[in-house]
């Protein structure tokens, strides 16, 4: 993925805690990729109306069912939230 200002919504069911130690993570492993993004926490209901404005969304792999396949957005599903390799790993895959 060409490295401009990239959109990543981190995603969760209420968009408060979970969403926002993704958001966290996410901030710290795009710095150390050399990529420059705008990190939003949002709740499930708000990402859906941004599937197609988002660069990428991440959230537990849960949930990643709930999102349109054919939408704009890379969709990326993490098993273990608190796993900045994890997470790290899962983000180089759509990068």
């Amino acid at each position: 993925m060409e490295n401009k200002n990239l959109h990543i919504i981190a995603a969760c069911g209420n968009g408060m805690g979970t969403s926002m130690l993704i958001k966290i993570k996410v901030e710290k492993i795009m710095k150390e990729l050399g990529y420059t993004a705008k990190v939003e926490a949002l709740s499930m209901g708000q990402t859906k109306g941004m599937e197609h404005s988002a660069d990428i969304i991440i959230s537990s792999i849960h949930l990643t069912s709930e999102f349109n396949p054919n939408a704009k957005a890379k969709i990326v599903g993490v098993l273990n939230l608190m796993d900045e390799n994890e997470i790290k790993q899962a983000l180089s895959k759509v990068l």
